[in-house]
């Protein structure tokens, strides 16, 4: 068990060794929302950047397109051979997309591609809902995340992070009321900012607040000076004996780096580019004034002119001549040259704005520039969200085992990939962590993602069952191919109304009688032709024999099935109707 001074001993070593890459992350997160100030120190001036943000169209477009497919889950029985292990490895899967539901998961992985993308890592925290009784997700920024020395790509589990963040002392106060008291002083308001350290662990969960020195200041002069209080808030043992936090890093030579660290420099410089040129513009658009003077005299205005009152002004000796300065001519082509430059780094393709190319003529040739672009930057980040996704369920079914080994659990699942009821003891069903998370086509969007399932649907390689289960606009494939089949069959059955109809097979009476049951909305086509299918037999029962079903074809020709069937013979021994009404 670690103490409160090791904790703050352990973040402030981190913080210092990991200052450089937070600093680039908070560097591109104020590029993204827009908040750069372009410095002129030869005009003693700021300006606000006027130019394009490319970087914030480009991180959201390609994490969109990252999070636009839904990944699937297969969970491998311990036992192909068993029944039972091939139901709880369905339960399995079922209970963790009905987790995923509960979290939200579609809109994480929104979240997730954006952090990939952008800051080169994401961060995911699982913990126990005592209320839902399940395991949940949850997000944390990589600003706040400082997580022990992970040794690669493919080294998901920290052995320990911390989180640092910050909440008002209201907050503070409302949660942990005794806590507060410490931290509480005449100059604390509600909205003072505590810092929170968060150290988790395969062992327990501390959570500690800090509050750096106040100084109290009069007339320029500090008065009062309150120490650096830290206390501990809450601390919770881990029952499953591992880190429950994943962390997933973009690939790259050594450290990470994000897709847009290398066009900050040139957004800086074209949008100090632009704010030169926009100051030159308003120059040409406002010239300056210069009174020249001539040979020998003194220069002098007698009176200002003024063209609203309709002043003349006056010179003597002298002349009043306008200097307008021009942008140079090199200007708009360096800053377009640095906007290609942005693009070609950072790989921003001008569709990401509605715009095409000069020199695509074909869709097709559209379609392949811009899939060069960016179909790997996807399938390389899907990719490494499944195996993210993957260690994430490993930790939600032991946290399940771990808190509710033996509750029973039932909820209803309405996610595509699985759908109904799911009822599990965790104890019981939950034989093994081993799951397997994919996407469906890596490195493809939803729109691509339509139009190649399409083709192959085409070329025969693709049954339609398997595309209805990868197409988004598809909620349940197995309702919706059963449907399919029955729109099929309508149709068909249609087409043979109408051709007995046109033979004359089917009485004019009958075919208005159908017509008129699916016009006015009574029964649908399969239930119209049943009903007047038997009211055809009951009419043909009154002219024939009940004993003769052959002359009793109904919408039918004789021969083809449709007769009804003959009235069973009344076993031995029994009294007919008649012997029984005569007994009456």
């Amino acid at each position: 068990m670690k103490t409160v001074d090791e904790v703050i001993a352990l973040y402030t070593a981190r913080s210092r060794i990991n200052d450089n890459a937070k600093s680039k992350m908070r560097t591109l997160r104020d590029y993204y929302n827009g908040d750069v100030v372009v410095p002129l120190p030869e005009l003693d001036s700021d300006e606000k950047s006027a130019v394009a943000n490319l970087l914030a169209q480009g991180l959201d477009q390609t994490a969109m397109r990252i999070s636009s497919t839904n990944p699937d889950i297969y969970c491998p029985p311990i036992d192909s051979a068993t029944k039972k292990a091939r139901e709880n490895s369905q339960i399995r899967r079922k209970a963790l997309f009905g987790w995923w539901e509960n979290s939200r998961m579609d809109l994480q992985l929104s979240k997730r591609a954006r952090h990939l993308i952008g800051y080169s890592t994401t961060c995911t925290q699982l913990r126990f809902n005592h209320r839902t009784g399940c395991p949940e997700w949850r997000v944390r920024d990589p600003l706040t995340a400082y997580p022990s020395t992970l040794l690669g790509v493919e080294d998901m589990r920290p052995r320990d992070v911390i989180f640092a963040y910050e909440r008002s002392f209201g907050w503070l106060k409302e949660n942990y009321p005794v806590a507060a008291a410490e931290f509480s002083a005449k100059e604390t308001q509600q909205d003072h900012p505590i810092e929170m350290i968060e150290y988790v662990s395969a062992e327990e969960q501390i959570l500690v607040g800090t509050r750096s020195l106040i100084n109290t200041v009069s007339f320029g002069q500090v008065t009062e000076q309150s120490p650096f209080v830290a206390v501990e808030l809450e601390r919770v043992s881990n029952p499953i004996g591992e880190c429950p936090v994943v962390f997933a890093q973009r690939i790259s030579l050594d450290d990470s780096q994000g897709q847009f660290d290398g066009i900050l420099g040139m957004y800086q410089m074209q949008a100090r580019l632009m704010a030169l040129e926009v100051i030159a513009v308003q120059k040409g658009v406002f010239p300056d004034t210069w009174l020249i003077g001539r040979q020998g005299e003194t220069p002098q205005i007698v009176n200002p002119a003024d063209g609203l009152t309709g002043e003349v002004g006056v010179v003597r000796g002298g002349d009043l001549r306008d200097v307008q300065t021009q942008p140079g001519y090199m200007t708009n082509p360096t800053i377009d040259r640095l906007e290609r430059a942005q693009r070609l780094t950072a790989g921003i393709p001008q569709e990401f704005g509605g715009e095409s190319t000069s020199n695509i003529r074909t869709g097709r040739r559209g379609d392949a520039v811009l899939s060069a672009t960016i179909d790997f930057t996807v399938q390389e980040a899907q990719r490494i969200m499944a195996r993210s996704l993957q260690e994430e369920n490993k930790l939600a079914v032991k946290l399940a085992k771990s808190y509710a080994g033996r509750r029973p659990t039932s909820f209803y699942v309405s996610s595509k990939m699985a759908k109904g009821h799911v009822d599990y003891v965790p104890n019981k069903n939950f034989d093994s962590t081993e799951n397997v998370v994919s996407y469906s086509h890596p490195g493809s969007d939803i729109n691509e993602l339509i139009i190649g399932g399409g083709q192959r649907l085409g070329m025969g390689t693709m049954s339609k069952q398997s595309f209805m289960a990868i197409d988004p606009l598809v909620d349940d494939p197995e309702k919706e191919h059963d449907t399919v089949i029955a729109e099929q069959i309508e149709q068909a059955l249609l087409l043979s109304i109408q051709n007995q109809a046109s033979e004359g097979i089917i009485p004019p009476a009958d075919l208005a009688r159908i017509m008129d049951l699916v016009k006015h909305d009574k029964q649908e086509l399969a239930e119209a032709v049943e009903t007047v299918q038997r009211e055809a037999q009951e009419r043909q029962a009154e002219m024939v024999p009940p004993e003769a079903p052959e002359a009793q074809p109904g919408l039918a020709l004789p021969g083809m099935g449709a007769e009804s069937m003959p009235m069973e013979p009344m076993m031995q021994g029994e009294p007919s109707m008649d012997e029984l009404i005569g007994a009456l």
